[in-house]
């Protein structure tokens, strides 16, 4: 069944223009976008807090989002994903959905 996750990140100050920056990197979404099973990611910053990042992620299987977070930790101290924690300014937050319709325009 396939999953959407949300995950809600808040930044210390001034510190999420370079999680983009790195994001947006060889090894940032690109690599998200690219892991088996993920149909597409989209990434949002609060129009009321712009040190906080959402990001909604569509995917296969919850199975297959699980391969991917522990591919994440994988890569150790300089991955992407320690990169993103090392600036975090509170826990991040995470939903599984199962998509059940979707009406994009």
């Amino acid at each position: 069944m396939t999953c959407r996750v949300i995950a809600d990140f808040i930044f210390k100050e001034g510190e999420i223009s370079k999680i983009i920056e790195i994001g947006e990197g060889d090894n940032g979404f690109q690599v998200t976008k690219d892991f088996k099973g993920c149909l597409g990611i989209d990434m949002s910053i609060d129009m009321d807090n712009p040190n906080r990042m959402i990001l909604t992620e569509t995917w296969k299987n919850r199975d297959d989002h699980a391969q991917y977070m522990k591919f994440r930790e994988s890569q150790g101290p300089d991955g992407f994903l320690a990169k993103v924690i090392s600036v975090l300014d509170a826990d991040p937050k995470f939903v599984w959905a199962e998509v059940k319709g979707s009406w994009d325009k």
